[in-house]
């Protein structure tokens, strides 16, 4: 289907089929398509409202133009958010060491800063983690440490062609939601943060249909696009052809809720990568205790846990015991 033939529909409040908006995310990967007709698009679908299916077909679309790298690794789990959510320090960055230092397989899948201060890319590099690789490099670091980073922009190249109409846009659309569905490890094991609400079902549906083993799609209540130690954390729990809702209070995860200022950044990279050491590192910083949500469920997620309460006491321990300060080195020496 043509850009074009797609904006008609979608102008008229007609969704598009997962297969049709397959096609289109495929044209729009070719550099073939006039800005002002992206743009246009973007824009419709923004009106219009992004569906479960619509959402699916750009993901596989966007999987079809991106450098694949198959691990052959069981379990597999990828946390990202999708960005615009309350401002705080590398939350699901450190969530994805912790997990990789109580066992879990994590292919990390990330960016440099675009609405933050410090992306996960950023604060890796600053601790000397390596971001980028070819297979077999990613391969062993994988296997020599359980996780491995992969950087969007070497996996995502065809981006290249819509990334300047969203930069003069300058809105939040669909694009927003689909960096954590285009894995380009192909992980069917998620958590995926979201920064509204009302994106809970519509990314939740578009996983059940992309063949989720096990994924969470969750939304903090304060506003964070992650599970927050703060307040209540709503979810949607995807395994294979099922949904389900539920909430998280902080307590569920062993702990008290923390203070918003508790989560706060640094006022550079540098500042953000020590206070990810610190969280890492000091089993009584407040830093540390914010990894433990996020980490709990991932754990679950990896079959490392078989409940958040479960995955909360081995991230606590992995930090007391210097296990996750101890990978952070190995991490480093790669």
């Amino acid at each position: 289907m043509r850009v074009e033939e797609a904006l008609t529909r979608i102008i008229g409040g007609v969704n598009l089929t997962a297969e049709e908006a397959e096609r289109v995310m495929s044209n729009l990967m070719l550099g073939e398509v006039h800005h002002g007709v992206i743009g246009g698009f973007l824009v419709g679908m923004q009106v219009k409202g992004v569906s479960g299916e619509e959402l699916a077909g750009f993901a596989r679309g966007m999987r079809r133009q991106a450098v694949q790298f198959n691990f052959g690794v069981d379990n597999l789990v990828d946390t990202c958010g999708t960005g615009g959510g309350r401002a705080t320090f590398n939350l699901s960055t450190g969530a994805a060491i912790l997990a990789a230092a109580c066992g879990a397989k994590v292919a990390k899948h990330g960016n440099r800063a675009v609405t933050s201060k410090c992306g996960s890319a950023d604060v890796l590099e600053a601790l000397g983690v390596p971001i980028e690789g070819n297979l077999e490099e990613q391969k062993k670091r994988l296997a020599d440490t359980g996780l491995v980073f992969l950087y969007a922009p070497s996996h995502h190249p065809a981006v290249r062609h819509v990334a300047p109409v969203r930069k003069a846009l300058g809105v939040r659309t669909y694009f927003n939601l689909l960096g954590p569905l285009a894995n380009p490890a192909g992980a069917k094991r998620q958590m995926i943060g979201v920064f509204d609400v009302r994106n809970l079902d519509v990314v939740a549906k578009a996983l059940q249909i992309l063949g989720a083993e096990h994924a969470f799609v969750v939304h903090g209540q304060d506003g964070m696009d992650e599970v927050s130690p703060c307040a209540g954390t709503d979810y949607r729990e995807v395994k294979g052809s099922e949904i389900s809702a539920g909430v998280w209070q902080p307590s569920d995860f062993g702990m008290e809720a923390l203070a918003p200022t508790d989560l706060d950044h640094g006022d550079g990279i540098a500042e953000n990568a020590e206070i990810l050491k610190e969280a890492l590192t000091e089993s009584r910083s407040v830093k540390s205790a914010a990894l433990i949500p996020n980490t709990a469920v991932t754990l679950v997620l990896a079959g490392v846990a078989s409940s958040v309460s479960e995955g909360a006491d081995l991230a606590r321990a992995a930090v007391a015991s210097g296990e996750a300060g101890r990978l952070l080195d190995r991490l480093a020496a790669r």
